[in-house]
């Protein structure tokens, strides 16, 4: 039922449980789980902290939650170089004296 979606994630591996229980592990580690949800034709899925990640139409929409939940998150600044600050022109910098007494 969700193997297929192991191609969109490589690293994403989904195991049967039981009837209607999938666990998906990220490079060996817990990473979540689907399983049918409470409500008719719903399904459950829960990330590998426990966050709740909601009740979806579809196992594959619930897979897909787990798996954006188990991405790491994108390097903070968007990944981009930091930017230089320049100085105002007529600016000096100031070098720090010290009293050598």
């Amino acid at each position: 039922m969700l193997s297929s979606l192991s191609s969109s994630a490589p690293a994403l591996v989904w195991r049967q449980a039981d009837a209607d229980f999938y666990v998906a592990t990220l490079d060996g580690q817990y990473a979540g789980f689907v399983t049918t949800g409470t409500a008719p034709a719903t399904f459950d899925a829960e990330s590998g902290h426990g966050a709740d990640l909601g009740a979806h139409t579809t196992a594959g929409a619930a897979a897909a939650a787990v798996a954006a939940a188990a991405r790491p998150a994108p390097p903070r600044g968007g990944g981009r170089a930091p930017r230089r600050r320049s100085r105002r022109p007529g600016s000096s910098r100031r070098t720090p004296t010290y009293d050598m007494r």
